[in-house]
């Protein structure tokens, strides 16, 4: 249901139509779905819902400082924020052929409660339920997306029971073991070669020194 098609009675007037068709006209939006509802103590207190292109506006209709004077307090809430929307319906039968429908719906976030058994009531808050469903953000974990499990740090295996432990540590160690005996040999003997020939070129290079030195 739309704002221009409320009903005056209940809950809304035309002060409150004209003060918020003025907001949708600065925000440069329409309404999508509306719906009011008695709220406050004395039940003198309005509550306007009203789904948007950008949000849910959450209006406060209610006397300021006297029953002589109102203002429409309104809190906009993006899209991104609402969470959990519900929605049910119980039907059951009063006569034969006659049957009565109870809708309930509630926001977690802002939070928003609503009944009724009028069939136009019904079927605005089903209205406003339909909105909210497409628009909002899912609640609790995003569609589509599911919590892993941690994984473990990397280079780090994933911790094992202690009775494991010692077949565990066998396995690494006949994995490093090979790497670390195959690779200092072949660099081992390059090194150890160079030395000598390092060695007999020293001793060559005196035995040809001493002669001259004689001569």
């Amino acid at each position: 249901m739309r704002l221009v098609e409320w009903p005056r009675m209940p809950y809304l007037n035309e002060e409150v139509r004209e003060w918020i068709g003025l907001e949708l006209k600065n925000l440069g939006v329409e309404d999508l779905a509306v719906y009011a509802m008695e709220a406050g103590v004395d039940g003198d207190e309005r509550r306007v819902i009203v789904a948007t292109e950008v949000g849910l506006l959450d209006h406060r209709y209610a006397p300021f400082g006297s029953s002589a004077r109102y203002r429409l307090a309104m809190l906009m809430y993006p899209w991104q924020v609402l969470r959990g929307v519900e929605l049910r319906a119980d039907t059951f039968r009063l006569w034969a052929r006659e049957h009565r429908t109870r809708w309930s719906f509630r926001l977690h976030h802002p939070h928003f409660e609503a009944a009724t058994e009028s069939p136009d009531l019904g079927s605005a808050l089903c209205h406003l339920a339909r909105v909210c469903a497409v628009m909002a953000e899912p609640f609790g974990v995003p569609a589509g997306r599911e919590a892993l499990p941690p994984s473990p740090p990397s280079g780090r295996a994933a911790p094992k029971p202690s009775s494991d432990a010692k077949g565990a540590s066998a396995p690494e160690n006949e994995t490093e073991e090979p790497k670390a005996d195959a690779k200092p040999e072949p660099e081992a003997e390059p090194k150890a070669a160079a030395k000598v020939k390092a060695g007999k070129g020293a001793s060559g290079g005196d035995e040809q020194a001493d002669p001259s030195k004689g001569d």
